[in-house]
């Protein structure tokens, strides 16, 4: 079998350094049109077409992307992931996916993997750049010890963030309009004349919940409607908790609220479900809305009416700022703010 050609055989037959034929791949401007030609016309001659790992020795990149993901099961991130790995392809970028959920589950021998060593393991690892999708960087409490190692790799590889900035650490940042949704859902039903309004669904410890439920009081206040507290259960964010946050409202209330609000379409399927389970129909007797679509909602029954993030636009959006962070150039991108839209349901 024919040995494969490589780069240093591509310099012996052109007459040129390695370095010369290392530029004239990575498409270098520091090489005479004569000699990039002469290179040229040897790698057309022999066929030559280097992989990926070689060049990357050479340029130290290696068409490499990492995306680390807390928890690739729920539906907001594998829409999110499809998307940038969609956008990775097209400009010539492979993706390596990190499952920060699953490194944090106990291995076989019963030790817990931290999600910073994962840090680790991508600065080891050729990385070109890397796309973090929740994790520890969405307590509102972000351990020292993550903060710690999340500087050492922004300080390596180039980062961006979906979601907000930490002060003290420095790197790209694409954030979602977290209090706009929930308005945007509260309005809705406050437009429908309802005046009794709960909200369900998410985390006390995670600060996108925070930022929902201080945009919901907020909206309530300025239509001088109540806000009552016995109304509001923070659970977590998929369907099961839905369920059990209206067993709670059952529990710590008299009488439902008018309408419920819920963090995303996982939340609010498991509370309809909870609620036919008790034979209250929705929305007859009790109207719902979710500040997060979910694909698929739109085949349940009752459709959802939900608020749509438009993942799509955030993932090119992200693959933009990361592109120009590659580029190694001075120059900067301000990620336009992603509006969102309303789509109308059964559900209120």
């Amino acid at each position: 079998m024919k040995k494969p050609l490589t780069i240093k055989d591509i310099a012996e037959l052109a007459n040129v350094s390695i370095a010369t034929v290392s530029r004239v791949l990575n498409n270098n401007s520091w090489v005479a049109d004569k000699t990039r030609a002469r290179v040229e016309k040897v790698i057309q001659e022999q066929q030559f077409s280097p992989n990926l790992l070689a060049r990357g020795m050479i340029s130290k990149k290696t068409q490499t992307l990492a995306i680390v993901v807390s928890d690739i099961s729920n539906p907001y991130f594998v829409m999110l992931v499809a998307q940038i790995e969609n956008e990775s392809l097209r400009a010539g970028y492979k993706v390596t996916l990190y499952d920060t959920q699953s490194a944090n589950k106990s291995s076989s021998q019963g030790e817990i993997i931290p999600e910073e060593n994962i840090f680790n393991s991508i600065t080891d690892s050729q990385i070109d750049g890397v796309i973090i999708l929740g994790g520890n960087i969405d307590y509102n409490n972000v351990p020292e010890s993550y903060s710690h190692e999340l500087k050492k790799l922004c300080a390596a590889i180039p980062v961006i963030v979906v979601g907000r900035q930490l002060a003290d650490v420095d790197y790209s940042c694409v954030e979602r309009d977290q209090s706009g949704c929930v308005a945007l859902a509260t309005n809705h039903l406050i437009s429908k004349g309802y005046k009794s309004i709960g909200f369900i669904g998410g985390s006390k410890s995670v600060y996108i919940t925070r930022q929902r439920i201080d945009s919901f009081k907020n909206t309530l206040q300025q239509a001088n409607i109540v806000v009552n507290n016995n109304h509001i259960v923070l659970n977590n964010f998929y369907l099961q908790h839905g369920y059990e946050a209206v067993d709670k409202l059952f529990s710590q209330n008299k009488k439902l609220p008018e309408a419920i609000v819920a963090i995303n379409d996982h939340v609010a399927k498991g509370a309809i479900r909870a609620l036919k389970d008790r034979n209250i129909s929705v929305p007859e007797d009790i109207a719902i809305v979710s500040c997060e679509y979910f694909p698929g909602s739109e085949y349940f029954i009752p459709r959802i009416t939900t608020v749509n993030h438009h993942n799509e636009l955030i993932g090119k959006t992200v693959m933009q700022v990361l592109m120009t962070l590659l580029k190694d150039t001075t120059e900067s991108v301000v990620p336009e703010k992603i509006q969102l839209s309303l789509i109308p349901g059964e559900s209120c």
